[in-house]
């Protein structure tokens, strides 16, 4: 393939959005699926999993890969060369979020799915800014028009007001809620109309209906003003008065839209077959491809400077390791090239490890199905198997030119529960099972509890952790009892402490022998302990100050509780040395002391995690839920009128809102909806737990 006629691109959206219809759609009309699936009959083909077929969400991401002519459709003559489109289909629930974060970290751009009534969600927010965060252009799709209650101009406005963005609407609807039939393309001033009959899969080309020719005049203008404030060419001839064609729009607006400081709007019903096939098209118009990202910036492991790579066969190869499906017959990685060309049966370096990998098979994916490719040049986004050391985030590369990329975030765990096997055979069973879960899943987490002795697994919500007890009970067969779930804690340091611990003792006719002085204080980070090194270079070789660091963010917990500890930066000042009797074991039993005087002389504080709630409920009920919000120490930030319904948005603490579905269904009929995703660590009262 030209590299220029591929585009790699997710669609991401807020739970039930309808970004998986969106994508069965596409699935259909670019050939690749010859039916249509359902996501609530359980047939849609990127919800492959048993849970996500019963339960009707998308819970992992899936890749696929498909091919589209632009003006394919219709009555219009397609362009002679497709464009290879490779789509990652992500989940919406919050409790997945780092499925969509790893797949924006390796993306060139990303189609947001927005619901037509609902507008912007709580996890629209969510991946938006996950998308901003890793650069990725965005192309916007309001779906659902035919709903009641639908409104695409105030979806726009939703999107620019909530989410800072600068979005343009290409389209406008044709119709409204019941009676939407098609879109009017501000582009090229002509209305299409879709034809039921076909599946949509044909569509009719028509002049602009009256009733909409002033709005579509007006609304065609601000297309293009919005594209001369941005590009710099277009504001040439719109100062200059000159005529502007559809060529010369569709060009600015992919530049602008590459560039990040526009987003273009389209809209469409895509269970109803409607707009598909413009999203396709503008999909492969405005979206990069590989070709158009600046080059990959990562740095050389041996030498710490910045290089880069850019999407060319013969540039050394490099890419991103960013998923890993566990697999009965061994793991499935999944992998983004950025540069040079990758083969089946080759051996490549992992630079996070380390060490070589062997790269045994190559793999195009569709969901769960596999096509075996030989190679795969830079762009291409694929599966392999047969690496053993490699985690989600590692960097494989050319030995003999190495370089390492940012890792992605992964997110802190907010909820527990404990878990036991009913049998010892069943312990083997579910060690195994859990060690393979957590190098599927970055955020999936197992700790001993210290207190109890109990074997706690943590995830990003009760969802998580439910699928996770599902899919040990049916995937792994491990009979095992489970507790309720719980929330999981933090601790923090108080005040800010300088300390200076030495270790000295005498084992087994030796010497041991480590001085340090560590100040800790507070850090703006909740990612666990920061660590810094400012100790002069000629008192303390490198690697006991990595014995230093090991000790310090290996055991990084409190003294109250033992929970994980967050907010805490910590600064190696100084340290001394023997000759002969200092060890890293010497210099990592120096570090936790004074991690664990300073715990205690400074203060440790115990930190909950606050959740940040939207809920939608009936304007009868609106007094009831808010005074329910209170009770539970929640505080209410925003009220959202939105026709009969009112949208709160609010915060509160994740130890009060277990059992919070139950409790909304009863107050509003069963009416009420509402979603939940992690805010931040606040501090905890002193009865927040029942031994605290």
């Amino acid at each position: 393939m030209d590299l220029h006629k591929v585009r790699n691109i997710g669609i991401a959206a807020h739970i039930d959005a309808g970004k998986t219809t969106v994508t069965e759609r596409i699935l259909y009309y670019t050939g690749r699926v010859h039916r249509m699936g359902n996501v609530d009959e359980g047939t849609a083909a990127m919800d492959w999993k048993p849970q996500e077929q019963e339960r009707g969400i998308t819970i992992v991401s899936a890749a696929t890969t498909c091919f589209w002519k632009t003006g394919q459709g219709g009555n219009a003559s397609p362009r002679k060369d497709p464009h290879q489109i490779n789509i990652i289909d992500t989940p919406g629930h919050v409790d997945f979020t780092m499925e969509v974060e790893r797949c924006l970290r390796v993306l060139d751009g990303v189609v947001v799915v927005f619901c037509g009534v609902g507008g912007v969600q709580a996890q629209s927010e969510t991946v938006w800014h996950q998308a901003q965060r890793y650069g990725v252009p965005r192309i916007c799709f309001v779906n659902k028009m035919d709903r009641l209650g639908s409104d695409f101009l105030r979806v726009v406005s939703d999107i620019g007001q909530r989410l800072a963005a600068n979005p343009v609407p290409l389209q406008l609807p044709l119709g409204k809620e019941s009676d939407f039939r098609g879109v009017i393309d501000l582009i090229h001033g002509e209305a299409v109309v879709f034809k039921d009959e076909t599946l949509g899969a044909e569509y009719e080309v028509q002049d602009i209906p009256p009733q909409y020719q002033d709005q579509a005049q007006h609304w065609r203008a601000h297309l293009v003003e919005a594209l001369a404030e941005q590009v710099e060419w277009m504001a040439d001839k719109f100062l200059a008065e000159q005529p502007v064609g559809p060529a010369d729009i569709e060009a600015a607006t992919r530049e602008a839209c590459i560039a990040g400081t526009i987003q273009p709007v389209l809209c469409g019903a895509a269970l109803r077959n409607r707009g598909v096939q413009q999203l396709l098209d503008a999909i492969c118009r405005y979206l990069p491809s590989p070709a158009d990202v600046p080059a990959v910036v990562g740095t050389d492991p041996k030498s710490g400077q910045k290089v880069e790579r850019t999407a060319g066969e013969a540039e050394p190869l490099s890419a991103i390791a960013f998923k890993i499906q566990d697999e009965k017959h061994g793991d499935l990685y999944f992998i983004r090239l950025y540069s040079g060309v990758l083969r089946q049966r080759s051996r490549v370096f992992n630079s996070n490890q380390g060490k070589m990998e062997h790269v045994t098979r190559l793999y195009r994916m569709h969901a769960n199905a596999r096509e075996q490719i030989e190679e795969a040049g830079p762009g291409s986004i694929v599966a392999a198997t047969g690496p053993k050391f490699t985690v989600t985030g590692d960097t494989l590369c050319d030995r003999k030119k190495p370089v390492i990329y940012e890792r992605m975030h992964i997110p802190e765990t907010v909820i527990s529960m404990a878990i036991e096997p009913r049998t010892q055979a069943d312990k083997r069973k579910l060690d195994d099972a859990l060690a393979r879960l957590a190098r599927e899943d970055p955020t999936f987490r197992q700790a001993l509890d210290r207190q109890t002795g109990q074997l706690l697994i943590s995830g990003m919500g009760e969802l998580h952790l439910d699928i996770i007890r599902d899919r040990l009970l049916r995937e792994f067969n491990v009979d095992a009892r489970v507790g309720q779930p719980r929330v999981s804690y933090r601790e923090s340091l108080g005040s800010p402490v300088t300390i200076e611990e030495t270790f000295q003792r005498e084992s087994e006719g030796r010497g041991q022998f480590a001085r340090v002085v560590i100040s800790f204080a507070r850090a703006q980070t909740a990612s666990g302990l920061e660590f810094e090194n400012r100790a002069p270079k000629d008192v303390i070789s490198r690697h006991f100050v990595r014995a230093v660091q090991r000790a310090l963010t290996q055991s990084a917990s409190g003294v109250l509780f033992g929970f994980p500890l967050i907010n805490v930066k910590a600064t190696l000042l100084d340290a001394s040395t023997h000759p002969t009797d200092s060890t890293e074991l010497a210099f990592e039993a120096a570090a936790s002391g004074a991690q664990r005087r300073a715990l205690e002389e400074g203060g440790c504080k115990l930190y909950e995690p606050y959740m940040r709630l939207e809920i939608v409920t009936p304007e009868d009920n609106f007094g009831d839920v808010i005074s329910y919000i209170n009770s539970c120490r929640g505080a209410i930030q925003e009220v959202i009128p939105r026709h009969s319904l009112r949208v709160l948005r609010a915060v509160g603490p994740l130890a009060e809102l277990f059992g919070f579905a139950t409790t909304l269904r009863s107050l509003t009929q069963g009416r009420g909806t509402y979603t939940i995703e992690p805010l931040e660590y606040r501090a905890a009262p002193p009865n927040a737990l029942d031994f605290a």
